[in-house]
């Protein structure tokens, strides 16, 4: 979606002044099609005729939002020619206003040949209609090819302005997804795709109130001396995966360190809060791992509510987590100020 913009950024200065120039053209229209009615030359009615059809197709192109192509300038460049053959005061603006609008859609590389295209139907037409040539209509000629001209660079330099510019816009897009990245990376935890202990600190930042699950696996270094780290680390995978697809929308998972890992759950009640923290010990309890390795782990539950800080409610949830360990492992238990924890510098025994 973001390619789309960058994309949209860069023709949006061309086309926006494409959309100017196709109204001041249905507008000179009108007005050569009313300055012919005035002077009521000899044939005023098809100088007139021609300049309303003139004005009605290209008002019936904005309508229908059509960008300019080759039917456009056909259509376009035929009504000039016929303009100019019937000798219409100021038809050469609009040859320079249809150059505008077709060569910004053309590009740098074709807006030459585009020029070339129109000046020598203006000047074809010119010639060829012209009652009497001297000195003043050739100089009139020449004003007009050097109109031209300059609009050409003009419109080149607009284009070569364009493409820089959205090419800027690329270069810092790509910069922006590259920080994106790595930011993404320094928040997840490598091997199980969680957040990591730094994306605890960060997201729970603005949380008032929530339910806090601390997650250990029971025995987990036995299970890396018994069957290998290789087997240790599919099991963080493997826990990592049943966090993803059992919380809630809304709930953040962490591998908060080794085999810790963390749940919060905002806006919950301590009791839906038991229950997930339950649903979860008997998922992971209840799998069937690789190489049948025993898994189960213990998990301590804590809410914080407005008052306590986020440190205070981890260091209650780490309380509770070792009475479960306390209390034979695979448990779930809910911190309870009226039981006071044990000393926590004692190992879980994993």
């Amino acid at each position: 979606m973001q390619d789309r913009k960058v994309t949209g950024y860069m023709a949006g200065s061309a086309e926006y002044i494409q959309i100017l120039a196709r109204r001041a053209s249905i507008v000179f229209a009108v007005f050569i099609g009313v300055n012919a009615w005035v002077l009521s030359g000899p044939v005023w009615k098809w100088t007139a005729s021609l300049a309303v059809a003139y004005a009605i197709y290209n008002i019936a192109l904005s309508r229908r939002q059509i960008l300019p192509g080759v039917a456009e300038l056909l259509l376009n460049i035929a009504a000039c020619a016929g303009l100019t053959c019937l000798h219409a005061e100021y038809s050469s603006i609009l040859y320079q206003l249809l150059l505008l609008r077709v060569a910004l859609r053309a590009g740098r590389n074709r807006t030459g040949r585009v020029a070339v295209i129109i000046s020598a139907v203006y000047l074809v037409s010119a010639v060829t209609s012209a009652n009497v040539i001297n000195t003043t209509v050739v100089m009139q000629w020449v004003y007009s090819l050097l109109g031209f001209t300059l609009l050409t660079y003009a419109v080149i330099y607009i284009n070569t302005l364009a493409a820089q510019q959205a090419n800027d816009s690329q270069q810092m897009l790509e910069l922006i997804k590259q920080n994106d990245r790595n930011y993404r990376m320094a928040l997840t935890d490598a091997l199980t795709g969680l957040y990591n202990h730094r994306a605890y600190k960060e997201k729970i930042e603005n949380l008032s109130q929530y339910v806090l699950l601390v997650i250990d696996i029971d025995h987990f270094k036995k299970l890396n001396d018994t069957y290998g780290h290789l087997v240790g680390d599919k099991v963080l995978i493997t826990i990592g995966n049943i966090l993803k697809i059992s919380v809630r929308s809304g709930d953040l998972a962490f591998r908060y360190g080794g085999e810790e890992f963390v749940v919060v759950l905002p806006g919950t009640t301590a009791q839906i809060g038991l229950k997930i923290a339950e649903r979860l010990r008997q998922k992971v309890a209840e799998w069937t791992f690789e190489h049948g390795v025993p898994v189960t782990v213990s998990v301590g539950a804590t809410i914080r509510k407005p008052g306590i800080n986020s440190q205070t409610a981890f260091e209650q949830a780490d309380s509770a987590l070792y009475r479960a360990k306390q209390t034979g492992r695979n448990n779930v238990q809910f911190y309870a100020a009226a039981k006071p924890a044990a000393d926590l510098s004692v190992k879980y025994g994993m």
